[in-house]
């Protein structure tokens, strides 16, 4: 019994310390501070106020990348996903992707996109440098 209880104290501590390096290590996933907006019209300074999460089919939708930190890379990859009720990943299935040629001096990035099917969808961009870590991720409705 206490060999036992040695062999615990002396094990929990290195447990703790492990659990805490892949705590932080994990719950830093992201660039902070980066944001994701989307606008049926171009986003521009005056207009930023107006961004929604709700818009019509088989209309542009813009969207704008601020990344306060810049990018470390010059390329990013632009990532559509929609929940699906029929799908075997977990009710998410990609509905688009690309890849994007960026100005690395630049802290922000905008472009397009256009879907024809109604439904919850979120964006996510990733830095090529890392893909398994977010820069920005939001979501938003086609009607």
């Amino acid at each position: 019994m206490n060999k036992k209880f040695l062999k615990f104290v002396s094990v929990f501590p290195f447990v703790l310390v492990l659990l805490f390096a892949c705590a932080f290590r994990w719950g830093n996933i992201g660039e902070k501070g980066a944001l994701l907006y989307f606008s049926s019209q171009p986003i521009q300074k005056t207009n930023i106020q107006n961004v929604g999460r709700f818009f019509p089919a088989q209309t542009r939708v813009y969207y704008l990348l601020l990344n306060p930190k810049g990018f470390r890379d010059e390329y990013i990859r632009v990532q559509i996903v929609k929940k699906e009720e029929k799908t075997y990943h977990w009710g998410y299935k990609i509905h688009w992707s690309k890849d994007y040629h960026i100005d690395s001096s630049q802290k922000d990035f905008m472009s397009y996109f256009v879907i024809n099917e109604p439904g919850y969808y979120f964006m996510q961009i990733f830095s090529f440098d890392d893909f398994d870590r977010v820069i920005a991720r939001n979501d938003f409705w086609i009607k």
